[in-house]
């Protein structure tokens, strides 16, 4: 539906009237400019790769209402507006859309264009439950297991340009499956955090989707990570192969530069799992690259490690974000808090027989 045709459903509601008002592309574009360049209410411009999303989301209001004024904006032509996202798009798509109208809208209100918010009380809900299954795509202990076989098996080919390849490739998902990194932060890893004498890796930048090097996503996922001896062995055995690279990084491209987020994808993360067989009734593979990182936390959790703990493995900003995606994890394992009090029992037991000597 354009824009045209969507301002035709509005009706005649009583719109409010406000002194300085601008169409919603305009406050859009105002918006973009805004998250880009100086940052929302304080905060840091966003990431390039959120900065993309944010310009689809765009796209498609500005086609829809970007002719409507902010003086025309009612509860009810909002409700409007998201009925027809729900009609074109995914539950979770639409909400991401609606989310970025809403935010719109806030810095209209911010700039002194909009009175008030009216579409305060407009939703798109998502069950937890059904986010959870949506977002969560961890793979198995037995996939994993066989994932990281078939990529040793690949590097030791007898087709040399396999193992070529994959002299890169194996080491690469080592560390994106034992470290808990975000594959941009792997991309994007210089030999100086790797420090072989302590075993740990520290993430001090990471590899933007435009293939240039950045600062990592917030303050929290500046963080040093222990190793396993595999991985560091791993890693000491593919610096020796190393391209040179002048912007000292594990993983560069044959002339040095900085890898793809596509390329280790497609030539390397698809290439595993279609090797595994580990893909859908469609035959497409069934994990997104991302859902290596969740193993290291999914691990953690089962060994008994905390919110906390696995929040500062995993650089979330808050234990919130930690909660929202592991949290059926924890709760997974209540028979962890039943054994911790039967030790604090008999700890405190110890205790009492203690004091009564004394």
């Amino acid at each position: 539906m354009d824009a045209d045709a969507f301002v035709a459903t509005l009706g005649h509601h009583d719109f409010l009237h406000d002194r300085d008002t601008v169409p919603i592309s305009e406050a859009a574009s105002r918006w973009l400019d805004v998250c880009e360049n100086t940052g929302r209410k304080g905060r840091e411009p966003v990431e390039g790769s959120t900065l993309r999303k944010y310009r689809e989301h765009v796209e498609i209001i500005t086609a829809r209402i970007g002719n409507v004024r902010l003086n025309q904006l009612t509860p009810v032509t909002c409700d409007e507006f998201r009925d027809s996202l729900l009609r074109d798009f995914s539950r979770k798509y639409a909400k991401k859309i609606l989310t970025s109208f809403k935010s719109i809208l806030a810095q209209a209100r911010t700039d002194g264009r909009l009175r008030s918010d009216p579409a305060e009380s407009t939703a798109i809900l998502i069950s937890q439950r059904h986010e959870k299954q949506e977002d969560m795509a961890i793979p198995s202990l037995a996939e994993v297991r066989a994932l990281l076989a078939k990529a040793q098996e690949l590097r030791h080919s007898t087709n040399r340009q396999t193992a070529k390849a994959w002299a890169r490739y194996e080491p690469f998902f080592l560390v994106l499956a034992y470290s808990g990194m975000r594959p941009c932060e792997v991309i994007g890893l210089p030999w100086r955090d790797v420090n072989f004498e302590k075993r740990t890796i520290t993430v001090s930048q990471d590899a933007t989707e435009t293939r240039e090097i950045g600062l990592p996503k917030s303050a929290s996922s500046y963080r040093t990570i222990h190793m396993p001896d595999l991985v560091i062995d791993a890693l000491r055995a593919w610096k020796a192969h190393c391209p040179h690279s002048d912007l000292d990084l594990v993983f560069p491209t044959g002339t040095g530069m900085v890898e793809s987020h596509g390329n280790i994808t497609n030539r390397g993360w698809y290439v595993l799992q279609r090797a595994c067989g580990i893909v859908d009734s469609a035959g497409r593979p069934r994990y997104p690259l991302k859902s290596l990182r969740h193993v290291r936390a999914s691990l953690e959790i089962h060994s008994g490690a905390t919110p906390k703990e696995v929040q500062a493995l995993m650089g979330h900003s808050s234990v919130k974000i930690t909660f929202d995606v592991y949290g059926h994890l924890f709760s997974d394992h209540t028979h962890l808090r039943a054994e911790r009090a039967n030790i604090i029992a008999a700890q405190l037991s110890a205790c009492g027989e203690f004091v009564a000597r004394a």
